[in-house]
């Protein structure tokens, strides 16, 4: 060996050692388990103050989704995996929600009830899983991003990406304290959606792939948090324009919407079809200049990580992880290149359009009033904000152990403010009492429009008998609970007459009715938009079954 091959192989062993010693470079040897590890440690710090106190603060969404995850719990267990009505919960009058509102990523918190663990328990052990999953699907998409641009260290930096994005405050937020579970899972998604844009326009081939499972896996989750994604996407094309100067991206993105509406047929054409046939009552939109965050709330609040529920914006904020990356960002603007600050000026004005200082009340008569809270743009506000605060950390070359200490003080941050959200809030529900929590949910959501004025005499079950057109009793009726139906024990002065069920009725060629002696009765629609049959005398039980 010569002088400049030993001084080659000197080079080599030295940057052999830079690259694996330390806990860095023990941490790319045993990457899969300190992934796992830190991972498995943002669920803890999210879900571990809820856990330990085994309650349930009552979040604005939190009964409204533990009712649709009950009904799955009990359908299951009843031998059916799929339901369109909720007959064991929503007061058990077959309140159509899962026609209109996705759920199959709510079986896992419903598998949890399965084997055995108690409601409470699931719902926050349900959330853990989902934290990881998504933490590996945000670690995966931000580590290919990063290798495609070239990063110096793409594993770190999208650890750190995984780990923040999860701790963002709108993410814990939804997951914790409103309860929004499908818009926690839903942000699980845009990594996946955005990455697969990012190929597309950077003539990745194969990209539109990504695009469309992110878009469609959103569909699945939560369809306003998919069309929001969508208007989002239009606002990144044409931020992006001067990549659509081929025919080749044109297509790719032509091909995503269309197989992104293909798979999604399933869930839309049974929610479309339905409001063709019955008008329905829509969440309340409310006032978008009403809902919009005051600046002083946007910034101290965040800066506080603090959630204050008695506020008109329900305590929303965006939390102090994002909030202070926003302002690392425009702190080392000069540093980022063009990607990255186009990301911190969109953030920005993302930011300022969840204020009172944005015009709402010129929108408050268009479709963008469709969003219901301006605060729902913190969702692409905590992604683009952590994209840009990622690619900065790397062009500055922050040293790991710095990462290190943003992500241990961020985990802390996380706990401290759940174990003292839990510890100043007044349980809702314990263990005792989430049985009838979880079944008993009287909402007006989705209900058959002409319901909304009876729903106090329908979720009672009391059903109306007529005499001729004349209404000449309103007896209350027992009901009992089927997958998809229920059984309904009648009282002898029904029998004979023209009954109106305290069932919502969706369509009544939908529903097939019996008698005890298998007898099939006509169904017709009756004036509280409920199923109407005609109960032949000595008729003790009527069978009522929804199938699509």
């Amino acid at each position: 060996m010569n002088i400049v091959d030993y001084r080659e192989s000197l080079m080599a062993q030295g940057s052999q050692h830079q690259r694996t010693a330390g806990f860095y470079g023990w941490a790319r040897e045993h990457r899969k388990l300190w992934l796992w590890l830190t991972f498995v440690l943002v669920a803890i710090a999210v879900e571990l103050p809820f856990l330990l106190n085994n309650h349930l603060f009552g979040g604005w969404d939190q009964q409204f989704h533990v009712n649709r995850i009950e009904e799955l719990y009990l359908s299951a267990k009843n031998g059916v995996w799929h339901n369109a009505i909720s007959t064991y919960t929503f007061r058990g009058s077959g309140l159509g929600i899962q026609i209109f509102y996705p759920y199959v990523f709510l079986y896992p918190y419903a598998i949890l009830r399965l084997v055995g663990l108690p409601g409470i328990m699931a719902l926050y052990l349900g959330n853990a899983f989902y934290i990881i999953a998504s933490c590996w699907i945000s670690y995966w998409c931000m580590r290919v991003f990063l290798k495609l641009r070239a990063a110096r260290r793409p594993i770190s930096g999208a650890w750190l990406f995984a780990i923040l994005y999860n701790l963002s405050g709108y993410m814990v937020f939804n997951e914790t304290v409103r309860f929004d579970l499908p818009e926690a899972q839903s942000m699980m998604w845009y990594p996946i959606l955005f990455l697969g844009l990012y190929l597309t326009l950077t003539e990745h081939r194969r990209g539109w792939l990504l695009t469309t499972l992110g878009a469609t896996m959103l569909v699945y989750t939560h369809v306003l948090s998919a069309l929001l994604a969508a208007g989002t996407v239009v606002v990144v094309l044409a931020l992006g324009w001067r990549y659509l100067n081929r025919w080749q991206t044109w297509l790719d993105l032509v091909l995503t919407a269309v197989v992104t509406g293909l798979l999604s047929l399933p869930e839309l054409l049974g929610m479309l079809g339905t409001t063709k046939q019955v008008t329905v009552a829509s969440p309340l939109i409310g006032s978008l200049a009403k809902q919009a965050i005051s600046p002083f709330v946007a910034v101290v609040f965040s800066i506080g990580n603090v959630t204050k529920t008695g506020l008109l914006t329900h305590g929303v904020t965006l939390g102090t992880i994002v909030l202070l990356a926003l302002v690392a960002l425009w702190i080392g603007f000069r540093h980022l290149d063009r990607f990255g600050k186009t990301l911190a000026i969109l953030s920005t004005v993302l930011f300022w359009m969840t204020t009172k200082l944005f015009p709402w009340r010129f929108l408050e008569h268009t479709p963008i009033n469709l969003i219901q809270h301006p605060w729902r743009f913190y969702t692409f506000i905590s992604f683009f904000v952590l994209v840009a605060f990622v690619i900065l950390v790397d062009r500055m070359q922050l040293r790991f152990n710095w990462q290190g200490w943003i992500v241990g003080l961020s985990l802390l941050l996380t706990m401290v403010t759940g174990f003292v959200y839990a510890g100043v809030s007044s349980p809702k529900v314990s263990a005792n009492s989430y049985e009838q929590f979880a079944t008993d949910a009287n909402y007006f959501d989705y209900a058959p429009k002409r319901s909304v004025h009876h729903l106090k005499a329908i979720y009672a079950h009391q059903a109306v008998v007529f005499e001729g057109d004349e209404a000449i009793s309103h007896p209350h009726v027992k009901m009992i609970a089927q997958p998809n139906g229920m059984t309904i024990q009648l009282p002898k002065t029904v029998s004979g007459h023209r009954v109106d069920l305290p069932v919502f009725n969706y369509g009544s060629q939908h529903y097939v009715v019996r008698t005890g002696d298998a007898k099939r009765l006509h169904v017709s629609v009756s004036e509280r938009g409920t199923v109407q049959v005609y109960v032949p005398s000595g008729t003790k039980t009527v069978q009522v079954h929804y199938r699509k």
